[in-house]
């Protein structure tokens, strides 16, 4: 599958142990952030808020008293394995990969999806990209993430990178929707999010928007993309992938 030429260039990839060994203090300020990268393009990450009252705090649920899915690592079973980890939107760079992904085995060992396990971890920056529509609109997310929507060229109202539309607002198709999480998805393509950016995010929105941020996290919570699954964070995701058998990228 080729890309269209915008797309063109190549993102640098960010070293694996660098990450982790600055992940502690960055979790610890906002969620999931990479480490620093060798990349000139600006954070797309919402900032730290200011902090909220102790009674909103204490309403968030730990992560501790969660129950996790974890069923979707017994689907991590096709001879090809692979996890793309993608901290930024980046115009949806992971998406892209994951589609070429399939169509590039193809290529080389002449076979079909079933062949090939692919997992997108999407935390950090990107983890709206696994929000609904209606988050999008409601809480002005391509402002906040510096999204634009290339039929209105303004800021996304909606989740872009869910479903691909055409100049004139209809489904697209070919190699314009392959790279989007709903085509992937019926590739059998496992899309993984990272809970503690949505609490950032919720926290950032909260206080714009003058809410609990217990109130916006179970609301983007409730809103997440029907076959997305938040774990605890996204290295830990990308972790648990590589577990599974999966070649990270």
């Amino acid at each position: 599958m080729s890309r269209p030429s915008e797309h063109d260039s190549v993102t640098a990839r960010r070293q694996f142990i660098g990450e982790l060994a600055a992940g502690a203090a960055a979790l610890a300020a906002i969620a999931c952030s990479p480490a620093a990268a060798a990349t000139s393009a600006s954070s797309q990450a919402p900032a730290p808020a200011a902090p909220l009252s102790a009674a909103n705090h204490a309403s968030m649920p730990k992560q501790s008293e969660l129950t996790w899915d974890t069923s979707w690592m017994n689907r991590i079973t096709a001879k090809h394995k692979v996890v793309f980890d993608s901290p930024e939107i980046n115009d949806g760079d992971a998406l892209w990969s994951a589609a070429g992904y399939f169509d590039w085995v193809k290529d080389v060992f002449k076979t079909g999806d079933s062949d090939s396990s692919v997992v997108v971890v999407l935390r950090h920056a990107a983890v709206p990209m696994l929000y609904s529509d209606a988050m999008w609109a409601k809480y002005d997310l391509g402002v906040e993430t510096k999204t634009t929507d290339p039929s209105t060229k303004k800021a996304a109202k909606r989740n872009i990178f869910y479903q691909k539309l055409d100049k004139d607002g209809k489904p697209a198709t070919g190699d314009d929707a392959a790279a989007s999480i709903a085509a992937l998805t019926s590739r059998g393509v496992i899309f993984l999010g990272c809970d503690m950016a949505t609490r950032a995010f919720a926290s950032r929105i909260a206080e714009r928007t003058k809410q609990q941020q217990s109130a916006v996290y179970e609301e983007l919570k409730q809103h997440l993309l029907p076959t997305a699954t938040l774990m605890p964070t996204g290295i830990f995701a990308t972790l648990l992938a590589q577990e599974a058998g999966c070649s990270k990228m």
